[in-house]
């Protein structure tokens, strides 16, 4: 396969990065444009919003594990009140003491999994006129085998590659959307033209049935011609209302899909600038399926469900090594420090666990079928990408041959109005046949466009496919 041109490149950063930045509303392009309306549907398209919120949401998780990290303070006092009742031989009546007391502490848990928690205490006797008691220690404890990530690392790590697997969908879904929306595009084109065409028809057959009346009343029509004639006229009515059905139904989902306001007027134009250039750079880049093998290896490489798999195979992995180390011998120390007298402790703690009942080989057994299942997925994806791979280069390779059979239809019915067109200017033709012609013409072209159309679309999608952009 042919190395991809700096030219095709800088064509599909179009579609791709400019449009994907941030717009608040349609001032990034000219209003009514295409480009005006992909880059609004980027903002405001329901299921990207959908898509959005969710990485959002991920990256506010990741925030409040970060948060927890962070330095933490809290506040703790009360009343504590002791007493006894007198005792025999003793004086009768209670003694007691009454003693406030306030303390704050902090706590500080960093990654590598040592926790940092100084005390600063306060204590007054109440019912004595002594000073009060000001106490501070700091105590700290710390992991020292085996090393693992914290509970709350372990959470972030988990956490950070949902967030991975979140972007890289909203990215590919995003692409996704703006060739459905190019094609959705196309597809009013070639629309609003079948509805000139159906109005031109119904035009001709009212035109047809006000001459057959004509005749009729000179007695030059019967009943069954002037029969034929409304006929003709109400299928023309038909056909009219029907294309204009469709036509508005695609407008109203395309316009849904984009999540455009109410009041946007889109302006449907075949010489769309951002249209005619995207066309130009894919139609400068050929695809046979000799390039298969090419292709391939860029989807195997970039394609977002094997990354994602790739990531969810890697968490697995990362789960069963942390697994592990709960059935290792556990070693900690910590100590406190007290500077009012210049105390201190330290301790260290083994903590192993002689018999689990089997737990570690359940757990054993189930990470070896998960991974199992893992491989199999990652293969059968593999596969069906293959195969997807596969149909849409005999898709646009099939496309490609029903343009060359349409642009020779076209040519055929070029000719064939340039007849017309001479034989009009001799007086040999009625209006009613020359329209015909031209309709023939008109709907010649239309089918051609309709083939370019195709191909234009299944190209964009292999490139997405294989991650070309």
């Amino acid at each position: 396969m042919k190395k991809v041109k700096s030219l095709f490149i800088i064509g599909f950063l179009l579609l791709v990065v400019l449009p994907v930045r941030p717009v608040r509303g349609l001032e990034a392009a000219e209003p009514g444009s295409l480009e005006a309306a992909i880059a609004w549907g980027l903002e405001h398209s329901p299921s990207l919003l959908k898509l959005r919120e969710e990485v959002e949401q991920l990256q506010r998780e990741l925030s409040i594990i970060e948060a927890g990290l962070r330095w933490q303070l809290s506040l703790d006092g009360g009343l504590d009140l002791t007493g006894s009742e007198g005792t025999a031989g003793s004086a009768p009546g209670r003694t007691g003491t009454e003693q406030v007391r306030a303390g704050i502490t902090g706590r500080k848990v960093f990654r590598s999994g040592l926790a940092l928690e100084p005390e600063l205490t306060l204590k007054k006797e109440i019912d004595t006129a002594a000073e009060p008691e000001i106490g501070f220690t700091i105590s700290l404890n710390q992991r020292l085998y085996p090393w693992v990530p914290t509970t709350e690392e372990q959470r972030y790590l988990r956490t950070l590659n949902s967030l991975q697997k979140a972007e890289a969908n909203l990215t590919w879904q995003a692409t996704r959307m703006k060739i459905e929306w190019l094609e959705g595009y196309l597809n009013l084109l070639r629309l609003a033209e079948q509805l000139a065409i159906a109005e031109t028809e119904y035009n001709l057959a009212a035109d047809e049935l006000r001459f057959t009346r004509e005749r009729a009343g000179i007695g030059e029509a019967g009943p069954a011609q002037l029969l034929a004639a409304e006929i003709a006229l109400k299928q023309a009515e038909y056909k009219r209302k029907q294309t204009a059905n469709r036509f508005n139904e695609a407008e109203r989902q395309w316009r849904l899909a984009l999540g455009l306001p109410a009041d946007y007027q889109i302006e449907l134009a075949e010489d769309n600038r951002y249209l005619q250039q995207l066309r130009a750079e894919v139609q400068a880049q050929p695809v046979t399926t000799q390039d298969h093998g090419a292709y391939l290896a860029q989807l195997e490489a970039g394609h977002y469900q094997l990354i994602v798999q790739r990531l969810d195979r890697a968490q697995l992995e990362k789960d069963w090594l942390w697994k592990q180390a709960e059935y290792r011998p556990q070693v900690s120390s910590g100590g406190t420090y007290d500077p009012s007298d210049q105390s201190w402790t330290f301790n260290l703690k083994l903590n192993y666990r002689l018999w689990d009942g089997g737990i570690r080989r359940l757990e054993r057994e189930k990470y070896e079928a998960q991974l199992a299942a893992a491989e199999r997925e990652e293969q059968n994806l593999r596969a069906q990408l293959d195969a997807e791979l596969r149909s849409l280069l005999s898709e646009v390779a099939l496309a490609e041959l029903l343009v060359e059979e349409r642009e020779l239809a076209l040519a055929k019915a070029r000719l064939e109005t340039e007849a017309y067109r001479q034989q009009r200017g001799a007086g040999y033709l009625t209006e009613k046949d020359w329209t015909l012609k031209l309709l023939e013409e008109k709907n010649a072209e239309l089918g051609y466009k309709t083939a370019v159309d195709q191909v234009f679309l299944g190209k964009l999608r292999l490139f997405h496919l294989v991650g070309m952009f």
